[in-house]
């Protein structure tokens, strides 16, 4: 290690070339790395919904989750499952043990249930299958007119929706909130006695002649009917035979018995931006990709595209994740620069200006350093990364400072500037080393949690220890060849400094009352511990965020319009 050390200090213009390289090639490395506000994580969850249009929750349960259970314990990996049966669909949350292989056992999964597909009754859905849960929307855009409806608002989402699909870095966009047309029959329950029909049979008698009914929206004496191609009018479907009688023969037709009329679906919400109609423009970002620049696309193409909708009709961002992102970033660079301005007027005011530059060039250095190979493992940049290099900041210069502080006073002693350089860093090698070490080996646990909790902030002990890693080789190598060449003899002889005299002072002090001493510092650490104890538990806190929500619970189950008045 010192054969390499001696030659990097004989060689210095060299050592100090490739540090700029690596500077310079860092802050490459930190605009290519992909920016994303939340780490990617793989949860160990999967939701498998079917739809058994008409049936029961207790028919639902036996035909069809129950089966879906028994098969789910066969996948490798398997933990526990949850199911929720109700009027026409089943859901069932699948659960894998920590450390298993999500993957094969996601490939089981739909491999066991393509089998499973055959025992459900045949007017069973296709089962499908969601192991995306953690996939979060990252734009939210209203698109909004007070003096449009619902469908009209949908047709220019959607020439919206096929422009920003093109963009690179987008992932999918979905349009919320827009209501479809759908055919709507009121019956008459009095006349529907007349002829000895019941609700279901008229059910029955609509989804025969190939018309598609959603689940669940027969409610009381209403039906809602999703139109079937075949069916150019509404009078096709009036005109649908219900019964024959079969004295006289006669025909009794749908209209009839029901009022029947095209309107909007049913919905359990209506999106309002500022009191007006609205629907929202959803997009999902690819993994891998630098958000940041992707909103930027994003934005540009949103200004060219609000040229042509009507004047009356607005976008808006409700929710725009690049700007958070490049916000975090921005203040990381912000928090790196105070740090080295810190560390000049800390070790400015003990060692000088000099030495206070030189122990300083240790920050940036290591943290593009740790940018290069954050780049090349494929680290992303997100807020816990960037809180990984946030904690680890304070910490670059330690080493530095020690190597520094230690060829200084071999300086002040008369040494040769080559041999005080080499000497100092031989001197004190080992003890930075084992310090490094140990304070890398304090984020160890952090590497081996295999939960999602683990997955989600396996970044910080990466990052600490590359970062670490990092400013240790600097302070070996960089820093040595640095005060070669700033360094000068008496710089550190400051004994007349008034800090340094009240430190010296205390620490007399405090050898001679070294019983004292000890029990203090036992006595601190005991209440350390006891205070530590009473501090709240908390795995992340709440984000600072320009957004509430709120939520109103109403006494009575109140229909849309109601909910909408309050």
């Amino acid at each position: 290690m010192m054969k390499a050390v001696a030659a990097a200090l004989r060689n210095r213009n060299i050592t100090l070339v490739l540090a700029v390289v690596v500077m310079i090639f860092g802050i490459y490395s930190y605009f290519v790395i992909p920016k994303q506000e939340d780490p990617d994580i793989t949860p160990p969850f999967a939701m498998l919904t079917t739809t058994y249009p008409g049936a029961s929750p207790e028919v639902v349960e036996k035909l069809v989750t129950k089966k879906i259970e028994d098969k789910l314990v066969e996948i490798e990996g398997y933990d526990y499952s949850q199911s929720y049966s109700q009027n026409s669909v089943s859901i069932v949350i699948l659960r894998l043990r920590n450390g298993a292989d999500i993957e094969k056992a996601w490939r089981m999964l739909r491999e066991k249930m393509d089998d499973l597909q055959s025992q459900l009754p045949e007017d069973c859905s296709k089962i499908n299958i969601e192991t995306n849960l953690a996939d979060t929307a990252g734009i939210i855009i209203s698109l909004t007119g007070g003096n449009y409806s619902y469908e009209e608002l949908e047709f220019f989402a959607e020439d919206l929706k096929n422009e920003l699909m093109k963009i690179e870095g987008i992932s999918k966009f979905e349009i919320d909130g827009a209501l479809k047309k759908e055919v709507k029959v009121r019956v008459d329950i009095g006349k529907l006695n007349q002829y000895m029909l019941s609700m279901q049979d008229i059910v029955n008698i609509i989804k025969a002649a190939n018309v598609e009914i959603p689940s669940g929206t027969i409610e009381g004496s209403s039906i809602n009917v999703k139109v079937s191609s075949q069916y150019e009018t509404i009078e096709d479907i009036k005109n649908t035979i219900v019964y024959v009688s079969q004295d006289s023969g006669a025909s009794v037709r749908l209209k009839d018995i029901a009022h029947i009329e095209m309107g909007l679906e049913d919905s359990s919400y209506k999106v309002k931006h500022n009191g007006q109609n609205s629907v929202l423009l959803t997009g999902y970002f690819v993994k891998d990709k630098n958000i940041v620049d992707t909103g930027k696309k994003v934005e540009k193409t949103l200004q060219g595209l609000e040229d042509n909708l009507p004047e009356d009709v607005t976008l808006d961002k409700v929710l725009f994740q690049p700007e958070e992102v490049a916000k975090s970033t921005n203040n990381f660079i912000k928090n790196l620069l105070e740090g080295m301005v810190f560390v000049i007027i800390v070790v400015f005011l003990g060692m000088g200006l000099n030495n206070a530059i030189v122990v300083s060039t240790a920050i940036p250095l290591s943290i593009m350093a740790t940018f290069v190979a954050m780049y090349l493992t494929g680290i992303k940049l997100h807020q816990i990364s960037i809180s990984a290099l946030i904690i680890a900041l304070g910490m670059l210069v330690d080493n530095a400072i020690v190597i520094s502080d230690a060829i200084q006073v071999r300086l002040d002693r008369g040494d040769d500037r080559l041999e005080a350089c080499i000497g100092g860093v031989k001197e004190v090698a080992v003890p930075v080393f084992s310090s490094t070490l140990t304070t890398v080996a304090a984020f160890i646990p952090l590497l081996m949690l295999d939960s999602v909790a683990g997955e989600y902030v396996i970044s910080v002990p990466q990052i600490v220890m590359i970062s670490l890693s990092f400013s240790y080789i600097t302070a070996l190598f960089v820093t040595p060849s640095l005060a070669y060449i700033f360094f000068k003899p008496g710089r550190g002889k400051m004994k007349s400094f008034s800090l340094r005299k009240a430190f010296m002072g205390l620490l007399s002090k405090a050898m001679r009352r070294r019983k004292f001493t000890i029990a203090l510092s036992i006595g601190v650490f005991v209440l350390s511990i006891y205070t530590a104890l009473q501090l709240g538990l908390q795995f992340f806190p709440y984000a600072d965020k320009d957004m509430m929500y709120i939520n109103i619970n109403s006494e009575k189950s109140n229909d849309l319009e109601t909910t909408e008045k309050i």
